[in-house]
């Protein structure tokens, strides 16, 4: 895990620009641990900080050149490499050659240029800002939240994420503060600002590949994505429920013939764990079950990071990179082709951009409740107008296709924010297999039809791993089934505690009355909704849920 801070300005820094440096350093000096490296010229101050779970961290200086890496290796198994290599030919197409999830910064002392990548899923983000004419970015946002500089709402930006989990374009909860889109590179100079898309994921929809081929082509991309994340590991640690995503992780590191340490986040007497704990018995892995009461509660890397860093466990030395876990994230959308209900394959096949956004919002349940908020109606129909926008960004690729790329390039681009957020708390990193282009490709080069609800993912599996469904697994409602027998109860049927107790609803009340937020609620209504709710009178979960997420970030 790491990340890295900077203001650049082309006329070189100030008094005024130190204020901004100063209050990063007091943040950055409460963390104890991870190498830092930083620079100081006349026009930019950089700082980089790595717990190197990935190996040493990627930090280049030269007469000429400034940059540094964070996230997964790129081109080959070694970042400095990977980075050498961008350093010394950054183009395009070089760029487009990358695989996984990265951000990288790089600067020409020469000409006093300034360049940003993400991602071509933009996973992994950087955000960035202006103050006194420079220019400010960072790969955590709330470092430049609490800059302590002037805020503002923005108001369709908190609506897209409190209704959907993310945001859209490169919305954030504030004007003054954005994220850059997926496979953008930026460019800061002197004569200012500019941005270039250099990865095109339309392209690959007008592939039409041989089904069998497509298959063969998909087993080896993935074995060769596994092969240069593992290195030399000859131990590693990865979580494992009872799905097909963390399965089919496991099932390509066994190939690799490594030893596997896999944790497993499940509740007591239910399908996921009894799948779980048959696959790994099958396939003869270690499996160490940590039980809770609520899966949902917290994300997975915040199970891993509690229980896992502590370095208690009995396995932990015996991990080669104790830091780094393999994760199956992605691999429901990205390979499952998941969120594409009937309705919403339905909306898509009438090639009418706002009837397939009407039934995505239906089916995300994505509304901004009238009784409490402020112009309710006028945002929602903002919300729609947003999602419009962004499905006709995909051009004239047919509009089923362009649903799958929004959902890559917007649910998935946010998808591990706030695991990337948290990184002084997890010191750790995720190998993202999923996550990769040459991966995603081959769903893009098939019909529509034949990808989504499971389809291709179970022919692939049947094709290259079979092992994988050789013993039950949990399947999504609605999707290819799951005709083995299996023990315990449905993850999908199983009662929630209940989401927000009166303790909750205090906290989040009281977090809104102090917070700049409010302006766009109505403060009589909620309060209402509150009481009722912590009394016990009515459940209003859902309303109390897009409060919770205006005030997330």
């Amino acid at each position: 895990m790491a990340k890295f801070f900077g203001i650049y300005y082309a006329s070189g820094l100030t008094q005024h620009h130190d204020f901004i440096i100063n209050k990063f350093k007091a943040e950055d000096a409460k963390v104890n641990s991870g190498t830092i490296n930083e620079v100081h010229e006349q026009a930019l101050y950089l700082a980089s900080l790595d717990y190197e779970t990935f190996g040493p961290h990627a930090f280049l200086q030269t007469d000429s050149h400034i940059a540094t890496l964070v996230g997964h290796p790129l081109l080959s198994a070694n970042r400095n490499n990977d980075l050498n290599t961008l350093n010394s030919h950054y183009t395009n197409a070089m760029l487009t050659e990358c695989e996984g999830v990265f951000c990288m910064a790089r600067y020409n002392k020469v000409t006093n240029v300034l360049n940003l990548v993400t991602d071509s899923l933009g996973v992994r983000p950087f955000y960035y800002m202006y103050y006194e004419g420079a220019f400010i970015f960072s790969t955590q946002y709330s470092i430049l939240k609490n800059l302590g500089l002037p805020l503002t709402c923005n108001h369709e930006g908190m609506m897209e994420y409190a209704t959907l989990g993310y945001y859209l374009f490169e919305n954030t909860h504030y004007n003054e503060i954005s994220c850059i889109r997926p496979g953008t590179r930026l460019e800061a100079s002197s004569n200012g600002v500019t941005k270039t898309q250099y990865f095109d994921w339309c392209s690959f929809t007008k592939n039409n590949d041989n089904y069998e081929k497509t298959l063969h082509s998909l087993k080896q991309d993935l074995s060769n994505n596994v092969n240069k994340y593992i290195d030399n590991d000859n131990h590693v640690l990865t979580t494992l429920s009872g799905g097909l995503d963390s399965r089919l992780i496991a099932c390509l590191l066994k190939r690799q013939n490594v030893n596997i340490t896999a944790l497993n986040f499940s509740q007591h007497q239910t399908q996921d764990l009894y799948c779980a704990t048959a696959f790994a018995k099958s396939q003869k892995i270690e499996l160490d079950v940590i039980r809770v009461n609520d899966t949902q509660a917290k994300t997975i890397e915040d199970r891993l990071g509690e229980h896992w860093l502590n370095g208690k466990h009995p396995d932990h030395p015996k991990v080669t990179r104790p830091r780094l876990a393999w994760s199956g994230n992605g691999g429901s959308v990205g390979l499952g082709v998941i969120y594409y209900s009937d309705e919403v394959y339905e909306g898509a096949l009438t090639q009418e951009p706002e009837h397939l956004a009407d039934a995505y919002l239906s089916q995300q349940f994505a509304y901004i409740p009238k009784s409490i908020i402020h112009n309710a109606d006028k945002m929602q129909a903002r919300l729609k107008a947003n999602i419009v926008t962004s499905l006709k960004e995909f051009g004239d690729i047919p509009l089923e296709k362009a649903y799958y790329l929004f959902l890559l390039l917007n649910d998935q681009h946010h998808h591990l924010a706030i695991p990337f957020e948290k990184v002084d708390e997890y010191q750790m990193d995720f190998c993202l297999p999923f996550y990769s282009w040459k991966v995603l490709r081959h769903v893009l080069s098939q019909p529509t039809s034949q990808v989504r609800k499971h389809r291709f993912y179970h022919d692939f599996l049947r094709y290259a791993f079979p092992e994988a469904l050789d013993s039950p697994w949990q399947a999504y409602p609605g999707h290819v089934p799951c005709l083995l027998p299996k023990e315990g109860i449905d993850q999908w049927q199983i009662k929630r505690p209940k989401q927000f107790k009166p303790t909750k609803v205090y906290q989040i009340f009281s977090q809104l009355m102090t917070s700049q937020h409010k302006q766009l609620v109505n403060l009589a209504s909620f309060s209402a909704v509150a009481l009722l709710h912590a009394s016990g009178i009515k459940s209003y979960n859902d309303k109390l849920k897009v409060i919770e997420n205006m005030l997330k970030r």
